[in-house]
């Protein structure tokens, strides 16, 4: 949806790489090799606070808590061993590294052959590193912590207008993945490497904590860029949204594409608003982002949507990702409505979603547009093996224009948990009756072949049962019966905890009319700072931190968020599953 001005102004400081008031640099001088590592830097380990204890169960479900039990380590050697290598300066005296030209700061550096651009482990305050070159593709530039974990986290109180920050340049790949052959990352922190997502927090490699600091904050803001690559990293935290990708008009008015991007393998939990925030809700023209992977990623307890991805093209595949508790701060989001489990517009070409879980929203599981621009490529969508379960509105909203020669297809995807609860914070709020929604607008031909859904909705206006002819919308062999509740290796949370259970506190429902006082009942759960909290007794006003006799302080969420193995979801393939990245 559409940002506030002042969100935009920040978004678009992100968008140039925040290059303006340059922070004291004060850090140790740089070191140039022509091979190996460079052990630099000093292990940081996190200091966010909480035991990270598991308890059982997902769900209902059960499994190993060690997270390792189930997979095999993918090799080593991805990247290749390095030849040539920077490392840059550590952190300065107050925490900076302030590097918006990282070319013309090291103008002797061969930046077309350079194979390891390594920043030092330590705790750092801010990081902006900009002007990043283009390479080909066949010889990318790998960028990664070495000499033990980087963490970037503000000291509270700062007033700093954002926390991480990287542009330029194309056929980059930032990773913290620890890659003994290939010179990335370190042993100590390696993220979820060999199926460790139970014990994966706080141990990746880099970790952005923007400890909740400022509203407008990204966890990362990427800018000015195209055909780079972001994996293995944990973000948490971020005021706004934890990874926001987009590039700013040119001189003359156009918008230069975001294309050929990767994000993967990625820990983006307890943000503030959303996990990844990709392309511009602004009118045309806007970046199109064609040929984006997201794929194998976490994106968990957001405030607002999980994912929200704008301006898609051609080769766009987003698959086996859990995009889980999405818009957890319904009651007290930033703007109304903001409180979808994922949003996606759509341009032009051949784009898939598919084997994803999206689990828990407010008003749809999927805020869903078809908006073309001039010479876009005539789309052919498909949604096929996605899971959609838990909201308190829609299953799916269907809006924009469809545009000529379009085509939409869902197949074989389920929903679940169509239980309908958003009338209290919106009163005049409806029962939609309905999985899909579309607008009027969309008059292009849609499949839907082969869905199930469970209860009593329909899964279309004016179709009865699973079949038949509807305007511009065939249906055949789609199936309304029970739907099998996906579970999880192991989330971490109490056993049986439904879904939609766990909300933020929040003192007042800011989003209902007249702001009414929240009062949680016992046994209610809630995300405080990033915190898990349980009610002792029901009560009125009490932040969990400050009122022990209230409020339960929980082992932190674990995540091991990979579909039950032995499952009808795993043997269909659905979900974050134990296979190589």
């Amino acid at each position: 949806m559409i940002r506030s001005l002042s969100v935009l102004c920040l978004i678009a400081c992100f968008a140039s790489a925040c290059s303006g008031d340059s922070p004291e640099d004060d850090g140790p001088d740089e070191s140039q090799t022509d091979a190996g590592s460079g052990d630099g830097g000093t292990q940081s380990p996190s200091d966010a606070g909480g035991d990270g204890g598991a308890t059982q169960g997902p769900d209902g479900g059960t499994g190993p808590t060690d997270g390792g039990a189930l997979a095999a380590c993918e090799p080593f050697g991805r990247f290749g061993a390095p030849g040539n290598t920077l490392t840059l300066p550590g952190p300065s005296a107050n925490g900076e590294m302030y590097i918006p030209d990282v070319q013309a700061r090291y103008p002797s550096t061969n930046w077309s052959t350079l194979d390891r651009l390594y920043i030092p482990a330590g705790r750092y305050t801010l990081i902006n590193l900009g002007n990043l070159p283009n390479r080909p593709a066949s010889r990318p530039l790998v960028i990664t912590n070495t000499g033990g974990q980087v963490v970037i986290r503000p000291n509270p109180g700062s007033t700093q207008g954002y926390i991480w920050s990287m542009g330029g340049g194309s056929n980059w790949v930032l990773t913290g993945r620890y890659d003994a052959d290939s010179g990335t990352g370190h042993a100590d922190f390696p993220g979820h490497r060999c199926g460790a997502y139970a014990t994966s927090r706080e141990r990746y490699g880099i970790l952005s904590d923007d400890i909740f600091l400022n509203g407008g904050h990204m966890g990362l803001g990427i800018g000015g860029a195209h055909s780079f690559e972001v994996e293995y990293l944990e973000i948490t935290r971020a005021g706004f949204a934890g990874l926001r990708i987009t590039r700013s008009p040119n001189g003359d008015g156009t918008v230069s594409p975001i294309n050929d991007i990767k994000l993967h393998d990625l820990y983006i939990h307890d943000t503030a608003s959303e996990a990844i925030y990709f392309g511009s809700t602004q009118g045309a023209p806007t970046p199109l982002g064609s040929n984006l992977k997201v794929y194998n990623n976490r994106l968990v307890r957001t405030g607002t949507e999980s994912l929200q991805v704008q301006n898609l093209g051609d080769g766009t595949e987003v698959h086996h990702n859990v995009f889980a508790y999405g818009a957890i701060d319904w009651r007290a989001a930033f703007s109304m409505y903001q409180d979808n489990n994922s949003q996606a517009q759509v341009r032009g070409g051949t784009i898939r979603f598919h084997h994803n879980v999206f689990l828990g929203g407010a008003g749809a599981l999927l805020n869903f547009f078809a908006r073309a621009e001039t010479g876009d490529l005539p789309l052919n969508v498909e949604f096929t093996d996605n899971y959609f379960a838990d909201t308190l509105s829609l299953g799916i909203w269907f809006g924009g224009t469809s545009g000529a020669g379009a085509k939409f297809n869902w197949e074989r995807n389920a929903f679940r948990g169509l239980d309908f609860g958003y009338q209290s914070v919106y009163p005049t709020a409806t029962d939609p009756g309905v999985v899909l929604s579309k607008a009027g607008t969309i008059t292009a031909p849609i499949t839907l072949k082969e869905n199930r859904w469970e209860g009593s909705r329909r899964l279309i206006s004016g179709l009865t049962g699973g079949s038949g002819t509807v305007g511009s919308v065939i249906a055949t062999g789609n199936v309304n019966g029970a739907v099998t509740a996906l579970t999880f290796v192991n989330t971490g949370l109490p056993a049986g905890t439904p879904t939609r259970q766990l909300e933020r506190w929040t003192a007042r429902a800011t989003l209902a009319p007249n702001s009414p006082e929240m009062t949680y009942a016992a046994g209610a759960l809630v995300m405080h700072d990033g915190q898990l909290y349980r009610a002792k007794a029901q009560n009125t006003n009490k932040p969990p931190p400050d009122n022990t006799a209230q409020w339960e302080r929980l082992p932190l969420p674990v995540d091991d968020l990979r579909t039950a193995p032995g499952t009808e979801w795993s043997q269909r393939g659905v979900g974050l599953l134990d296979v190589a990245p």
